[in-house]
């Protein structure tokens, strides 16, 4: 299959390594350097120290030439700006084309998920979801991993994976797999609180069971499936996000829990990108206009915004 993968980020990369032993990959990015830099040198050592992709990519950063005879497009951007970046894409592929998103979250300016944005700008429903728990790291150097495929065309897509080390589960359930890609990076902070006001095993275990259950329910009350939260999506990637050292989301809230100096978590986050801070935004802003009230998500935000207590979540678990 001819696959081209929009973002030349961490997991981008990632997917192209794997992809390109079954499939002939394109790797595009705005990004001029970028895109030079892994032409020359097949490596991002930012990224990916003393790791080399494999030299059957091809990488540009022409759109129009990218997309000829494109059977499969990969979305691997942040959300935010998904939008501007399939614009490019209008009236320029076949009908024939699907996508598949990898990115997680929800536009800060909108709302709105990474399906709706595909499917309201090209003016498709050929779009399938890929989630799971998987950093990029971990998939670039082929570790075994199970992910979740929700959407269209999944038999279609789940064919591109390497199925050696890749095991692909398939759902039709969309909202549950987006919104639980989302949740998770949310709940990671909080887990990296309890690490920083160093709470034990068990209430850590504890917590991570509230979240499981707060996933569980919020994915019904926007119209999922509630069996979504035992897709590998679902549990599988709580676990990974909230309870590695590898999350930067994680990292956040341990920076919190120790209660760091605002200048060095400013720091930090001038040069990571969290995910979750901007998705607990959103979700905070969604969850209002939806006329939901969730304790967690409101506590999460207080912590992280309005100086709350960070032990206030050791009271939450008892509540």
């Amino acid at each position: 299959m001819n696959i081209l993968i929009l973002g030349a980020g961490a997991y981008g990369l990632a997917l192209a390594n794997i992809l390109i032993d079954k499939n002939n990959v394109t790797v595009y990015s705005i990004i001029e350097h970028e895109i030079n830099d892994l032409k020359q040198t097949y490596k991002n050592e930012k990224l990916f120290p003393n790791i080399e992709l494999s030299k059957k990519i091809n990488f540009t950063n022409d759109i129009n030439n990218a997309i000829k005879n494109i059977d499969l497009i990969i979305i691997a951007i942040p959300t935010n700006y998904i939008e501007d970046t399939i614009q490019l894409l209008k009236n320029k592929i076949s009908n024939n084309a699907k996508i598949c998103i990898a990115s997680k979250g929800i536009n800060d300016d909108t709302n709105k998920f990474a399906y709706d944005i595909v499917e309201y700008t090209l003016k498709t429903k050929n779009i399938s979801i890929l989630s799971g728990p998987s950093f990029a790291i971990d998939t670039i150097e082929k570790e075994t991993i199970i992910l979740t495929l929700a959407g269209n065309n999944l038999n279609e897509v789940k064919d591109i994976f390497p199925s050696d080390y890749i095991k692909i589960e398939t759902t039709n359930d969309i909202i549950g797999v987006e919104l639980s890609g989302t949740l998770k990076n949310i709940f990671a902070i909080a887990c990296g609180i309890l690490e920083g006001i160093n709470a034990s095993e068990s209430t850590k275990a504890s917590f991570l069971t509230n979240v499981i259950s707060e996933t569980k329910n919020l994915i019904v009350e926007f119209g999922g499936n509630q069996d979504t939260i035992f897709c590998s999506s679902g549990i599988g990637d709580i676990i990974l996000t909230c309870s590695s050292k590898k999350s930067r989301n994680f990292t956040l809230g341990y920076l919190i829990g120790q209660n760091t100096d605002k200048n060095k978590i400013d720091e930090y986050l001038n040069k990571t990108t969290v995910e979750g801070l901007d998705a607990l935004l959103s979700i905070k802003k969604l969850l209002v206009e939806q006329n939901i009230n969730n304790e967690l998500i409101n506590l999460i935000h207080d912590i992280v915004n309005n100086h709350t207590e960070p032990n206030s979540l050791l009271k939450y678990i008892v509540k």
